[in-house]
């Protein structure tokens, strides 16, 4: 309640009176309002309580059916939800005919945790549910419920490597079933793109599935009207659609929602075309970065927090002084601002071994900042790519132009049902109600959490951060217990690894360069001792599987050594400890020259910064940490800018382009 709300005006008829009824009906309506919402919370516990003990229920008595009967019940059932859809009866002995089936299969039947998941999505929702309590085989239920309906099916996550696993060990379940299922990397060709998604279940990446929606939409852009379309499939004319390979958008599971609702939907989707690429274009970017290279930091050029660059007036005064004995382009300071920037980013603001790596083949490989991941195929614009290998002295590749492009807010919205799960959702719970239109729910835990939080400590430097790490590495490893350090970059899991070796610690390195062996990497992560260094790929998706002697000697710890551009993100990679109900522990080492602390602090905090580098004077680990979390938040808040104008502009060109009937 609030100050005028606990006590009655002094004197009836004054201001105080009137702020004092003012403040009481908000008061009241917040009551009512948190009244109303635990009221509706308790009725959905209660409802899905019943229908979890049904599901049980029904299921138990299954389980003593044989093949032939129980084959009979999937029948009965799959022609059930075709004739009256899914509805609360048709879901009760759905779950528990796919639950009885995964059990004489797969050797695993749902738990009352992994039921309610599947619930939650086949009301629409976004389920949060805890790393390592089985979102794999929890989507399976949904899945196969649709898939049985008649519906088809794309289970959507953030990579190939977790589309083809998650694909590969559900496919017997789904084949006992009788549903059939594809699985779409990135190496599949369009014919065979075409058949697995004329399959009942799809696994797929995000980024995969895009792509192939901007594919049929440039298939389809020389069909201005829908009444075009519909007339061709009316007259039998089928050479248009034959050419298309997705059969719509009609169900959508997304695993790990938040990376891909939230952490990937600051830039939009662009499929592109070649384009001319001679020696005029290749001088020009030639010249814009030997400009670039003249640049100063804080001079002539500053950098915002967004990594924008912007230039300074002696910037400004520096470039016409170098564009005066030029001419074409360099005369128009439309043309050249933009140029010089583009080559200022590519300079300072794209780092090896962070944003990008050079492969085995001396070509350009952009990094996915949120997990880590080699990015095949995909390439910057506007000339930034050429720019990067130009910087990197690599082979130039050609530019490409715009053929396509679409943001994730919109692409997902297309969907009839959209429903997702992850770890982590709280913190965006809002964002994705907003944006999406999807309700959250959290899901218990099926044992209680034996995760314990460890120590929190704030160097001044990055290499007292590392002998930090190696000394408690070592302690660790002579416990018994696994150790993954988890990193922000290629570069930072490299500069540790290499403290790792000058203290004979063996370990194994996780990240771009090693993606291909991630399997055989974290199959022997959870041995007594073991040591695994990794970038964010470990923090999503990544079963870490311990053995007896691990347990008994503590488990895994997890070591944060940089905090990741949101909280959520920390809390994936520190889910990999402690999974149902195994022991495990997680600290956090960090330094005042992360990356994070170096790209968000103000003026203010540098300068403290330098003061305490050259007076030695030691920083509290508790004002360390405080200031990390300030740089986290403000970076945090600055990425939900860029998504609500990303969101503004894709809106507001759709709508203008619809005018002209134009596709992009």
């Amino acid at each position: 309640m609030s100050e005028y709300a606990s006590k009655q005006p002094v004197i009836a008829g004054l201001r105080n009176e009137y702020k004092w009824q003012e403040s009481n009906r908000l008061d009241t309506f917040l009551k009512k309002s948190k009244e109303l919402s635990n009221k509706l919370s308790s009725k959905l516990l209660r409802r899905n309580e019943r229908i979890v003990k049904s599901i049980f229920k029904r299921s138990a008595e299954l389980e003593v059916y044989t093949a032939d009967e129980l084959q009979q019940s999937l029948d009965s059932i799959r022609q059930k939800l075709r004739l009256e859809g899914i509805s609360t009866a048709t879901i009760i002995e759905a779950f528990s005919v796919i639950r009885e089936i995964s059990g004489r299969v797969l050797g695993m039947r749902h738990h009352h945790t992994q039921i309610r998941t599947s619930l939650a999505m086949l009301r629409g929702g976004i389920a949060e549910m805890a790393t390592g309590e089985g979102k794999t085989l929890a989507a399976t239920l949904a899945a196969a419920t649709a898939g049985l309906a008649g519906i088809p099916v794309h289970v959507v996550t953030i990579n190939d490597y977790l589309a083809e696993r998650d694909g590969e060990e559900m496919l017997p379940l789904y084949e006992a079933l009788g549903l059939s299922v594809g699985i779409i990397i990135h190496e599949k060709e369009l014919q065979e793109r075409r058949e697995i998604y004329a399959c009942d279940i799809c696994y797929c990446s995000n980024k995969e599935l895009t792509f192939d929606f901007l594919k049929d939409r440039l298939v389809l852009a020389h069909r201005k009207t829908t009444r075009i379309q519909q007339a061709a499939l009316l007259t039998g004319d089928s050479s248009w659609s034959d050419n298309l390979l997705l059969r719509g958008l009609h169900f959508a599971i997304v695993d790990e929602a938040d990376s891909v609702f939230i952490d990937e939907a600051r830039t939009p989707l662009i499929i592109s075309g070649q384009e001319k690429f001679g020696q005029r274009e290749e001088l020009l970017l030639k010249t814009a970065m030997d400009i670039a290279c003249k640049y100063e930091k804080e001079v002539h050029f500053k950098q915002d927090e967004n990594s924008q660059v912007h230039l300074t007036p002696a910037g400004h005064a520096l470039l016409v002084e170098c564009c005066e004995p030029l001419d074409g382009l360099w005369n128009s300071s439309f043309y050249r601002e933009p140029l010089v920037k583009q080559a200022l980013a590519a300079l300072h603001v794209y780092h090896l071994d962070r944003d990008y790596i050079i492969d085995d083949e001396g070509a350009v490989q952009i990094v996915d900042l949120y997990t880590g991941r080699v990015m095949p195929g995909r390439s910057w614009g506007q000339g930034l790519q050429q720019m990067i290998e130009m910087k990197e002295k690599c082979e130039l590749t050609k530019p490409r132009e715009t053929n396509a492009e679409i943001s994730y807010q919109n692409f997902f919205r297309k969907y009839h049902h959209l429903c997702g799960m992850t770890g982590t959702v709280r913190e965006v719970a809002g964002e994705l109600l907003d944006v999406y239109r999807l309700r959250s729910e959290t899901i218990p835990l099926l044992k209680k959490s034996q995760r314990r939080k460890g120590f929190c400590e704030v160097y001044l430097t990055e290499q007292e951060k590392w002998q930090r790490v190696a000394e408690i590495t070592h302690e660790l490893v002579a416990q018994g217990q696994a150790v993954l350090i988890g990193t922000n970059s290629v570069a930072s899991s490299e500069a540790i690894s290499n403290v790792l070796v000058s203290e004979s610690i063996e370990h194994k390195i996780l990240n771009a360069r090693q993606d291909k062996e991630e399997a055989e990497i974290v199959a022997v992560a959870g041995h007594p001792g073991a040591v695994m260094v990794s970038t964010s790929m470990a923090g999503r998706g990544t079963d870490i599987k311990l053995t007896e002697e691990t347990r008994a000697s503590g488990g895994l710890h997890v070591v944060i050594t940089e905090l990741q551009d949101a909280a959520r993100i920390d809390r994936q990679l520190a889910g990999r400890s402690a999974r149902q109900g195994d022991p495990g522990s997680v600290s956090e080492i960090l330094s005042l020259e992360d990356q994070l602390v170096k790209r968000m602090a103000g003026p203010l905090l540098r300068k403290l910064i330098k003061a305490l580098s050259t007076t030695g004077i030691m920083l509290p680990h508790r004002l360390g940490y405080r200031i990390q979390l300030s740089c986290q938040n403000k970076l945090s808040r600055s990425h939900y800018k860029q998504r609500m104008q990303l969101i503004k502009v894709d809106t507001q060109r759709q709508r203008t382009l619809a005018f002209t009937g134009d596709k992009k």
